[in-house]
């Protein structure tokens, strides 16, 4: 391993602020349908708007705490190849 940091593919925002961006086309589409009306080119319902949205945050909070988990593992190793061996 070299002492050169690698970036994880996973950044961050991306599937929140997709989610997020899915929850508000779900609510404008709620107060379209309070009118009778649509969006024209999406063929899915409010609901099924927030469950694909809801999807993205549970993926989006597993691969955070997939991060987190492997930060905690890195620095523990870090520190214990710092630390001599008590035996």
């Amino acid at each position: 391993m070299t002492a050169k940091s690698v970036r994880p593919l996973f950044q961050g925002p991306l599937f929140l602020g997709t989610a997020f961006l899915l929850m508000g086309v779900s609510m404008l589409q709620k107060v379209l349908y309070l009118f009778h009306t649509s969006i024209p080119f999406l063929d899915a319902n409010a609901r099924t708007i927030l469950d694909w949205a809801a999807i993205l945050l549970v993926f989006e909070i597993a691969l955070t705490l997939r991060q987190l988990v492997e930060r905690i593992d890195r620095r523990a190793e870090a520190r214990s190849a710092l630390r001599p061996d008590m035996n």
